[in-house]
């Protein structure tokens, strides 16, 4: 009898699963990729004429592009759905490559949209103008030529299948031919230790090399990046007006080539270590099923399992601090709302490591692992006021606020009238003379007040220019 839809999804969400750990993943990455397409598109509409603007909607398309073979893993995969799979995995294999392959040549394209000293010769207008467009044509006909090259094929893809706890697996060709990799894999399943369905799929070396590469060429153009934003002593930022980049960008980049380091560091060097050698996605179904499942098999599964979160991560605090650098302007509270994500989406994330890892330590203990999930839950509760604090403290550095000089006019006013802990009726009116004034509208002033209230250390006023151009 075929697995349905519901069966499938309440299968990712049991302890085998580790609570749904991976199928969150999955839905995390779907949505950083429709975040960072409404990111893309907010940017265009900013100045749809402006190069840099057209440039960065690109990059973050391209960005995006790379969620994607992760985020279609939410379809199940069931055998059922072949002649769908027959089209998304051509999204989750042909658009991520063209993706990564564009994202390698906007990286190197950097110099050309923000002003480098050293390479200042890149920066032309007339390259600012083709370049945008011509990167994602060239990548695109570079892997329509390197897809039919045997070293970046994925030729053979079997649907593995367990109908019942101790029965006989079963396999279905779906391309190709069952290799000799697969063969081992099945066999080492000799009855299934639970219902399940999965791909056995064989590994590209190619497709690894060109993700592994966007390593070093992302370290390359965060140092462009670096180069762009000229910091005096104190740190503040030099010549403003030849400056297009922000902190914020920068950060943000920083964190995304972070999060990539920390997904290899697991893939390459951790994963290694704990298996005795190199492994593949082939080898999860090995670690999963096979019947030699010990506490290092769930291990080196759970280690693969959370490593898929660095790369989605990575790309959405790229996106938060994107926003952050490219709409504190015009966005009230903007920088108080991402500190709330930042924390929230930290807080959320270390405590679902925990309860999963608590889990894991008392089922092979005492057999019971949720007692262990529940205790971590239950301390983390209890401290969670001095880890916001901390968080907060952290986010703070990230996203700093920056005021205009308007804001920074009506808090000097709203002081002085606060320097009594009252505000008479006359105050009010000049308040709102201030307010109008300034251009402030009432949910500016509104911000502005609850700024001032909640003791916020003295803000810096903003002098940089903006990250992108707006009409």
């Amino acid at each position: 009898m075929a697995t349905t839809f519901g069966e499938y999804y309440a299968r990712a969400f049991n302890s085998d699963s580790f609570f749904g750990l991976q199928m969150v993943i999955n839905w995390m990455s779907l949505l950083a990729f429709l975040w960072v397409l409404g990111l893309a598109y907010l940017v265009i509409k900013a100045n749809p004429k402006a190069p840099v603007n057209r440039f960065m909607a690109v990059l973050l398309v391209c960005e995006g592009m790379k969620m994607l073979f992760q985020a279609v893993d939410v379809l199940p995969y069931l055998p059922q759905y072949e002649s769908l799979w027959d089209i998304v995995w051509f999204i989750k294999i042909d658009v991520f490559i063209i993706g990564t392959i564009a994202s390698l040549f906007l990286y190197f394209s950097v110099p050309i949209y923000y002003r480098i000293e050293r390479l200042k010769f890149l920066y032309k207008p007339v390259l600012q103008k083709n370049v945008w467009y011509i990167i994602p044509i060239i990548s695109t006909a570079i892997w329509m030529v390197l897809r039919n090259m045997p070293i970046f094929q994925i030729p053979d893809k079997v649907w593995l299948t367990c109908p019942a706890e101790g029965a006989a697996p079963t396999t279905n060709v779906w391309t190709g031919t069952i290799s000799q990799d697969i063969q081992d894999i099945a066999s080492s399943i000799e009855t299934c230790p639970a219902v399940f369905d999965s791909i056995l799929a064989t590994e590209s070396a190619g497709l690894w090399l060109i993700v592994m590469s966007s390593i070093p060429v992302s370290i390359l153009a965060l140092l462009f990046l670096r180069s762009s934003i000229k910091r005096d002593a104190d740190g503040g930022v030099l010549n403003q007006k030849d400056s297009t980049t922000s902190n914020s960008l920068y950060i943000g980049f920083a964190g995304k080539v972070l999060g990539n380091v920390m997904f290899f560091a697991f893939i390459l060097i951790l994963l290694p270590l704990l298996n005795g050698g190199p492994a593949g996605f082939i080898d999860v179904n090995d670690w999963r099923y096979g019947v030699d499942r010990t506490f290092m098999s769930r291990l080196k599964y759970f280690v693969w399992t959370f490593a898929l979160i660095f790369q989605v991560s990575g790309v959405a605090f790229e996106a938060m601090m994107f926003v952050h650098a490219s709409l504190k302007d015009t966005v009230f509270g903007i920088d108080e709302n991402l500190r709330t994500t930042f924390r929230n989406a930290v807080f959320t994330s270390v405590g679902a490591f925990l309860f999963i890892l608590g889990s894991e330590v008392m089922e092979n203990v005492l057999g019971f692992g949720l007692a262990g999930g529940v205790l971590i839950g239950v301390g983390l509760v209890v401290i969670r006021k001095p880890i916001f604090s901390l968080l907060d403290r952290i986010s703070s550095r990230l996203l700093s606020t920056n005021l205009s000089k308007e804001d920074m006019g009506y808090l000097k006013a709203y002081s002085e009238a606060m320097r009594d802990g009252d505000i008479t009726e006359r105050e009010k009116a000049m308040l709102a003379t201030f307010a109008t004034s300034y251009g402030l509208d009432e949910d500016r002033v509104l911000f502005l007040e609850e700024y001032h209230n909640s003791d916020h250390s003295e803000p810096k006023v903003e002098s940089t220019p903006p990250l992108v151009q707006v009409a």
